[in-house]
């Protein structure tokens, strides 16, 4: 009974990577420009943030350089419990600014930043709502994007997710050589597919009524991924503007960077046990594979705990001669996965703002990729755990800065 359980397993892991193996096909080639349509949709650009003095006066200089008429798009940054000058440096920089301060016990959070700011303004004034994180940076033609998509009818709209600093060192280089495979392999793909996208957690548009009929409820430490979710349970999709950039700052200690993993896996595994199964429940009954798609990326943390105890259980048997495992999947097949996907992350460097070394990009991916097992199980056992652990951000630069330092790369 084992032996069948264990070889019925390897059957579904099987079955998952082929599903992604199948979507990743579709993000080969160039991405269809939208068409360009006049400036009309008039936007409110939010930026929550917390203690972020450093950064924040280069991304509120950077917003206010957008190309798009200034009487179409209003900058609110929200103070959110700040003990900086973050509030000063909004009114100086002649933003919206609102302070937001807790009650003692309150829970903290972006979420709740959020929240207050959307209680706060008048969304009627507005056709997108825009958010941003506070050490970002975005490309000039950010609104032109969205205001396509709102045009043609996009309700939701996230931007290329890219990073300021990739080549800080090997941390931030496997954050920037998994954007690059993801924003292809993965957005691209499924946007030519007609499935929906998902949310980034910045650089994203929401179209005004939508942000009503579905309000701000989202309360895990993954709310992006929650907004998606609830979106897909209204039958709206998330679209993928591959020309409008936003850059990040990540962190470039190890220790750090496992703190901010481990808040995006105990998010995801709250997420996944609110929503997976009424998606595939609205997926079976309205026929909406886009439901069916989200639904199988929030069971992906436990595609990989599976597949790490059925690697181990392989390497007992392969080292011991144990025949607790009776492998299924010939090795070639894995040798075949592994091959594809050093082809693939090459083919996404293409669209690297910075040049990288393919060698070390797949090796920082890989050790990555491992580290998250550890923090996926983690994660399982401490999900309710909802403490927001703030990202510190140091790397002040422009806009400007960045492309100089793409240019001689």
């Amino acid at each position: 009974m084992l032996s069948s359980i264990l070889i019925a397993l390897q059957v579904v892991i099987l079955i998952w990577f082929g599903y992604w193996f199948i979507i990743s096909l579709f993000g080969f080639g160039k991405a269809k420009p939208m068409e360009m349509r006049a400036a009309k949709s008039r936007f409110l650009l939010l930026v929550p943030a917390h203690n972020e003095e450093v950064v924040i006066g280069d991304l509120l200089d950077n917003l206010k350089m957008i190309d798009y008429p200034a009487e179409l798009f209003d900058i609110c940054l929200i103070a959110d419990n700040c003990s900086d000058r973050t509030a000063d440096i909004g009114r100086e920089k002649e933003v919206i600014v609102l302070e937001h301060y807790y009650m003692p016990g309150e829970p903290k959070g972006k979420p709740y930043a959020m929240k207050y700011a959307l209680d706060m303004i008048d969304l009627d004034d507005y056709e997108g709502i825009c958010v941003f994180d506070a050490d970002n940076l975005v490309t000039p033609n950010y609104l032109k994007e969205m205001n396509n998509h709102l045009i043609a009818g996009h309700r939701i709209i996230q931007c290329y997710l890219d990073t300021k600093n990739p080549k800080d060192n090997f941390i931030t280089m496997s954050y920037a050589t998994s954007y690059y495979m993801m924003n292809r392999s993965w957005q691209l793909a499924k946007s030519r597919l007609g499935l929906g996208n998902a949310i980034g957690g910045t650089g994203f548009c929401v179209e005004r009524q939508l942000f009503n009929e579905i309000g701000w409820t989202a309360r895990s430490l993954t709310e992006d991924l929650e907004f998606t979710m609830q979106a897909l349970l209204k039958g709206v999709k998330t679209h993928w503007s591959h020309y409008a950039k936003v850059y990040d700052e990540k962190p470039t200690n190890f220790w750090f960077s496992c703190v901010q993993r481990l808040r995006w896996a105990r998010g995801h595994w709250d997420v996944c046990f609110k929503y997976a199964f009424p998606l595939i429940w609205r997926g079976i009954t309205k026929r909406d594979m886009s439901a069916i798609d989200g639904a199988m990326y929030l069971l992906n943390p436990g595609k990989v705990v599976v597949a790490t105890a059925m690697s181990v259980m392989f390497y007992i048997t392969l080292v011991f001669g144990n025949q607790l495992y009776d492998p299924f999947v010939p090795m070639w097949l894995y040798g075949a996965m592994i091959l594809f996907n050093v082809v693939y992350i090459g083919i996404a460097l293409r669209d690297a703002s910075h040049k990288i070394n393919l060698f070390k990009s797949y090796a920082s991916l890989l050790f990555i990729s491992y580290s998250y097992i550890p923090l996926f199980i983690w994660a399982l056992v401490t999900f309710t755990k909802r403490v927001w652990i703030r990202t510190e951000h140091t790397k002040s630069t422009s806009l400007q800065e960045v492309e100089k330092a793409q240019a001689s790369a």
